[in-house]
């Protein structure tokens, strides 16, 4: 273990260490600060209909799948298969 000066100067370091940090973190708070004032006063200046444009489209449609069949064949195909007939009573 290092004797005391060295413990006291590490935690020294440590601390000048915080501080720059610290002052870091304020520098990049303030910057978002400035960035988002910036951003509303550049919303409040478009007019309303250009607003949606920039996001995109309002809705994504679905496309929706049909279980019909989707071509003539497979149409002709069940038109001329016969199923079987299940009475209600068997079930």
């Amino acid at each position: 273990m290092g004797s005391l000066q060295e413990l006291e100067h590490l935690l020294k370091r440590k601390d000048d260490k915080i501080r720059e940090l610290q002052r870091q973190l304020d520098e990049k708070e303030m910057k978002i600060q400035e960035l988002r004032s910036q951003l509303d006063k550049f919303q409040s200046v478009l007019p309303a209909t250009v607003r949606p444009l920039l996001n995109g489209p309002r809705k994504q449609r679905a496309q929706g799948i049909s279980a019909e069949p989707q071509n003539f064949r497979t149409i002709q195909d069940l038109s001329q298969k016969t199923f079987r007939k299940h009475s209600k009573n068997n079930r």
